[in-house]
């Protein structure tokens, strides 16, 4: 049942929805995309979104502290994902701590304020970075992935305080960038000794779901090795000199790939509850650099992804090329050469973890009803659960079918929802006085 006072913090987000929203639409209006090796992006704008979180932060009475990320100086580990070689600079990280001489149990709210590119913006029915409303949802390249999952966050906080009501647990904020890309963000918080009992990563979940579960990750590239020659001219045999194809060599190799995946889609150790099982998918392949050469190298680019208790896959791969290679009397002379890229651990936490049943609970009073599920892909979450070892739970608003498209939104409802379903968590699990 609620509390009078839950209900008078229930009641002040519903009063107060269209600040909700506003303060969505300015953090979405920061273009604040994730830099790749080739592209030249306004940094000044993930300085401003930091800047103005900050002020948010301190108006809450938070102590703040912000820093850039300098990879070198991470820790580096089996699963970190670190890139050492990133630029990191001129893309800070905000934390905020509201701390309390009380027992209660501490919490983080993390969340990611780096986005994706918007693409053609040709292709979107608004300004990808306009923030518009149209029939009561917001519009904009990062709404819920996830700028709104910071609103929610934010503003379960501020309507906390308003109601006048004070914690008896640590609560801590942590805003983030790079999480589309390496997850530094979140590690170099980690490494800077944030810690709590339990984590929300207000994620985009989808309707009355939670994300426990997510996969790792593994990419790399397989150069498969050729012999240039003139393709217009008759060749001899390969052992004679002669020409041979990389291209026709590379599709035994994505044939590989694809058994490899389907063995992993029927084996049992690669199963989960709640995930798909692992995957491997060649996503770019380069070959050949004239059209009447015989091309002499292909270069296929995979990504990986795989359940927690399976463990990286790396070997499995490695294994399977060379067992092909071998099958192939030039392949097994000139074997394809394997380059794996920084790899990053999956994660999972139980739902019987108490954080789980709180918000379980919390959906309960908010008459809905709790599923939970994994998610193909990776997020900060990782970190939090595997290095600091806090379970973390992901709500948010919006879902990830949205997420990296073109006409990217968050609905009103949504983001109100969300918000009260971590302000009540905040409540339960960093009990008030009221309650205690």
């Amino acid at each position: 049942m609620l509390s009078e006072k839950e209900k008078k913090v229930l009641d002040l987000i519903d009063e107060n929805e269209d600040e909700i929203v506003t303060l969505l639409r300015k953090l979405i209006k920061f273009k604040t995309i994730t830099p790749d090796t080739e592209s030249n992006i306004d940094r000044e704008e993930h300085k401003n979104l930091i800047s103005f979180v900050q002020s948010e932060l301190e108006e809450m009475n938070f102590e703040t502290k912000t820093w850039e990320v300098d990879p070198k100086n991470l820790e580096d580990f089996p699963g970190s994902g670190i890139n050492s070689e990133r630029d990191m600079s001129d893309m800070p990280i905000v934390t905020g701590e509201l701390k309390t001489d009380q027992k209660g149990k501490s919490l983080i709210l993390n969340g990611h304020y780096d986005v994706v590119p918007a693409g053609d913006s040709e292709k979107w029915s608004t300004d990808p970075f306009g923030a518009e409303i149209i029939d009561d949802k917001i519009y904009g390249r990062g709404a819920c992935d996830m700028k709104g999952g910071i609103v929610a966050m934010l503003m379960a906080v501020r309507f906390i305080q308003l109601a006048g009501i004070e914690l008896n647990g640590d609560l801590t904020v942590e805003v983030v960038p790079d999480e589309e890309s390496t997850c530094m963000g979140t590690l170099s918080c980690c490494q800077k000794g944030y810690k709590a009992d339990a984590a929300i990563v207000p994620e985009p979940s989808g309707k009355n779901k939670a994300i426990i579960a997510v996969r790792g990750n593994q990419c790399g590239k397989i150069t498969v090795k050729g012999r240039a020659g003139h393709a217009d001219e008759p060749q001899p045999h390969w052992r004679d000199g002669g020409a041979v194809n990389a291209i026709s060599k590379s599709v035994k190799i994505i044939q590989a790939l694809e058994e490899l995946e389907d063995d992993w889609r029927n084996r049992p150790d690669t199963q989960h509850e709640f995930l798909p099982a692992n995957t491997i998918v060649p996503t770019i392949i380069k070959g050949g650099d004239w059209v009447v050469k015989y091309p002499e190298e292909v270069q296929i680019k995979f990504d990986a992804n795989f359940v927690p208790n399976s463990g990286n896959p790396r070997e499995e791969i490695k294994k399977k090329i060379t067992n092909t290679a071998k099958t192939d009397p030039w392949m097994s002379e000139n074997p394809p050469e394997i380059d794996f890229e920084t790899w990053f651990y999956g994660a999972e936490i139980s739902t019987k973890e108490p954080i789980y049943e709180t918000v379980e609970d919390v959906f309960e009073e908010l008459d809905r009803s709790l599923t939970p599920v994994g998610i193909g892909t990776l997020t900060d979450a990782i970190h939090l659960i595997n290095y600091l070892d806090i379970p973390t739970i992901s709500v948010g608003p919006g879902s990830l079918d949205r997420a990296h498209k073109v006409d990217e939104f968050v609905s009103k409802e949504e983001l109100i929802n969300s918000t009260k379903a971590i302000a009540l968590t905040i409540l339960r699990w960093c009990r008030n006085s009221s309650q205690n």
